[in-house]
C-alpha cells in the first residue's frame, strides 16, 4: 500500500557512499573496457557483458527471493526503460564513440546529470531550487575544466554525428535515471535494476548480432575474458543496483550528479596507475566538480512516494544496516 509523497533526506550518508563507490568502479571500468577492446568488436563486447550482468543479477534477486513478479501495468514502461539504459544508451554510445573524439564524448556525456533534473522536473518528481541549478552548471564547469587542461582535444566541427549519437546516449541515460525514481521505491532497488536489466539486454544483443558473427573468439585473451566478466559483475550488475539505490533513497538528479565525479576517478587511476600527473587546470576543475556535487546534493527537493516495502531486506543484501 502506497502513502502520501514524501521528501527524500538531504543529509549526506551511506547512500552517497555507495555512489561514490559506483562511481569509482565506473571510473576504473574505462581502463579495463579500453583494455578488452584490443581483442574484441565494441557491440561484440557489450552484448556478453550485459547478458553476464543480467544473469548475475538474476541469480542475485532469485536467491533474495523477492522474485519477479511486477503488476502488469508497469511491463511495458519498465520495458522502455530497460531499452532505454541498456539497448538504446549503449549502442549510441558504442558507435557515438567511433565517430568523435574523447575529449568530445567525455563533455557530451557530463550533460547527463543536467538532462535528468530537466526531465525529473517536467515528470513532477523532483524541485529544486537556485543553489541546485547553480550547482548543476558548476559541476558541468569543473567537468570541461578537466577536459580541456587534459590532453583530449575538444572540437565539435568534425564529429557532428558522432556528437549527436552521444548527446542521445547522455538524453536515454537521464530517462532510464529518473524512471528509476518510479519503479524502485516500490519494488526496491534490486529488483527494479534486475527487471529493466533483463527487459533491456536482449534488444541489445539483437543490435550486437551482427558483430558477433564477426568477432574472432579465437583470438581473445583469457585477460580479456576477465575484463568482460569483471566489467558485467562489477559496472553493471553492481553497479546498476547501487544506482536504482541511490535513486530510491536521495533522488534522480543528487543521484545522477555522482556521475560527474568519474572523470575524477579516472584521473586519479592515471596517476596511480601509469604516472600520469594531473594538471593545475585538472586539480582546480576536480575541486569545482565537488563543489558542484554538493551544492546540488542540498539544493534537490526530491518527492518519493514513501511504500512500506522490505527495505530492510534490501539494505541488509545491501550490506547496510536499518537507520
Amino acid at each position: 500500500m502506497q502513502n502520501a509523497p514524501q521528501q527524500t533526506s538531504a543529509a549526506f550518508g551511506v547512500t552517497d557512499l555507495w555512489l561514490l563507490l559506483t562511481a569509482l568502479i565506473w571510473g576504473t571500468n574505462y581502463a579495463v573496457t579500453k583494455f578488452a577492446l584490443e581483442d574484441f568488436l565494441p557491440l561484440a563486447f557489450s552484448g556478453p557483458r550485459f547478458l553476464i550482468a543480467s544473469l548475475c543479477m538474476a541469480a542475485v534477486l532469485y536467491v533474495s527471493r523477492q522474485g519477479f513478479t511486477v503488476e502488469r501495468r508497469h511491463w511495458l514502461p519498465m520495458f522502455l526503460f530497460g531499452v532505454s539504459s541498456v539497448a538504446l544508451n549503449q549502442a549510441l554510445f558504442t558507435i557515438g564513440l567511433s565517430y568523435t573524439r574523447a575529449g568530445n564524448a567525455a563533455l557530451i556525456l557530463s550533460t547527463s546529470p543536467i538532462f535528468t533534473a530537466i526531465i525529473s522536473r517536467f515528470r513532477h518528481h523532483e524541485h529544486f531550487s537556485r543553489r541546485g541549478i547553480l550547482g548543476l552548471l558548476i559541476g558541468f564547469a569543473g567537468i570541461t575544466l578537466i577536459i580541456l587542461s587534459g590532453n583530449k582535444e575538444v572540437n565539435f566541427r568534425e564529429s557532428l554525428t558522432g556528437d549527436l549519437l552521444l548527446l542521445l546516449a547522455a538524453v536515454f541515460w537521464a530517462t532510464y535515471t529518473v524512471g528509476t525514481g518510479q519503479f524502485a521505491p516500490l519494488y526496491g532497488s534490486l529488483k527494479s535494476a534486475t527487471i529493466m536489466m533483463l527487459l533491456g539486454t536482449p534488444v541489445l544483443l539483437l543490435f550486437s548480432a551482427p558483430t558477433l558473427v564477426q568477432q574472432n573468439w579465437a583470438a581473445v585473451r583469457a585477460i580479456s575474458w576477465a575484463g568482460m566478466v569483471a566489467s558485467g559483475v562489477l559496472s553493471l550488475a553492481l553497479c546498476f543496483i547501487l544506482w536504482n539505490y541511490g535513486v530510491k533513497r536521495i533522488g534522480a538528479t543528487r543521484t545522477a550528479i555522482y556521475s560527474n565525479v568519474q572523470p575524477i576517478v579516472a584521473l586519479l587511476a592515471a596517476w596511480l596507475m601509469i604516472g600520469e600527473v594531473p594538471s593545475a587546470g585538472q586539480i582546480c576543475g576536480a575541486v569545482i566538480t565537488f563543489v558542484g556535487v554538493y551544492m546540488v546534493r542540498r539544493g534537490m527537493t526530491s518527492l518519493v512516494q514513501n511504500h512500506r516495502q522490505e527495505d530492510e531486506e534490501e539494505e541488509i543484501s545491501l550490506g547496510l544496516s536499518k537507520g
